[in-house]
C-alpha cells in the first residue's frame, strides 16, 4: 500500500475533498424539497417546520463532515 497512487487508493476522500459543499448543499436541499412534497400531499402543517430544520441540521452535519474530511486529507495524504 505504500506504493500506490493515493488518488486510487483514496478515491472518495479525494471526491469528498472537491464536490463536498456542493454535496451538502444538494442533499439538504432534497431533504427540504421532500419534506414540500409531503406537505403539499398530505397537507400536514408539521411537515414545513420540521423539514426546514431538519434541511439546516443535515447541511451543518454533513458540511462539518466534509471539512473533518478536508482537514484529514491535508494532514495525511502525501502531497
Amino acid at each position: 500500500m505504500d506504493n500506490q497512487d493515493p488518488v486510487r487508493v483514496y478515491s472518495m476522500l479525494l471526491f469528498l475533498v472537491k464536490h463536498g459543499d456542493r454535496l451538502a448543499w444538494i442533499v439538504s436541499v432534497g431533504a427540504l424539497a421532500l419534506g414540500i412534497v409531503y406537505w403539499a400531499i398530505e397537507q400536514a402543517v408539521w411537515a414545513l417546520p420540521i423539514s426546514v430544520i431538519g434541511a439546516i441540521f443535515l447541511y451543518v452535519l454533513l458540511k462539518s463532515y466534509v471539512e473533518m474530511v478536508r482537514l484529514i486529507v491535508d494532514m495525511m495524504l502525501p502531497k
